[in-house]
């Protein structure tokens, strides 16, 4: 139970880590691994739903989504210039999985294997939605979306109608 105690805690430092690609195009305070984590884990269910109809594998996925980027309690969101130079001598979240019961580990590496593609495409699609959000300020927030890929036709379509879209769009209620 300490150990699972210590993991909680580290993983509060994920609200404090920035998402530091947005740096490079002079977004000051972009939002945090966290906050990034929560939305992701929301789409991975959503799509994992709508591509499977199963809703026990929407949730197995959105547990994935909220632990995507976990490792970077330890090392930090590094942006893919960064991750050109810097080389990690061991993957952080191998060493937090060995901090969790061995069956609940088991679980979360088979969903690992069967759901992950659904998570990547929500992390595009949560790029994609932040990128939108950003670029009404910084216009080169965009860069990050040119070359995104999806598996899924449903990301793909999301992604179609997130471009057409105003971030905004509950100004109409008002």
């Amino acid at each position: 139970m300490k150990e699972l105690v210590k993991l909680m805690f580290e993983l509060g430092t994920l609200k404090l880590i920035p998402r530091s690609g947005w740096f490079k195009v002079g977004i000051k305070y972009p939002e945090s691994v966290a906050e990034h984590s929560f939305r992701t884990a929301f789409i991975s269910a959503l799509i994992t739903y709508l591509e499977t109809g199963d809703f026990d594998m929407a949730c197995r996925a959105c547990l994935l989504g909220l632990l995507h980027d976990m490792g970077e309690s330890r090392s930090l969101d590094l942006h893919k210039l960064a991750r050109r130079y810097v080389k990690m001598e061991k993957e952080p979240l191998n060493d937090q999985l060995k901090m969790l019961p061995d069956d609940f580990k088991g679980k979360l590496k088979e969903s690992m294997k069967e759901l992950m593609d659904f998570v990547r495409d929500a992390d595009q699609i949560e790029l994609l939605l932040q990128s939108k959000e950003y670029s009404e300020s910084y216009p080169s927030a965009n860069i990050y979306t040119k070359n995104l890929k999806f598996k899924t036709k449903t990301a793909k379509k999301l992604a179609e109608i997130i471009e057409k879209s105003d971030w905004r769009w509950w100004l109409e209620l008002e």
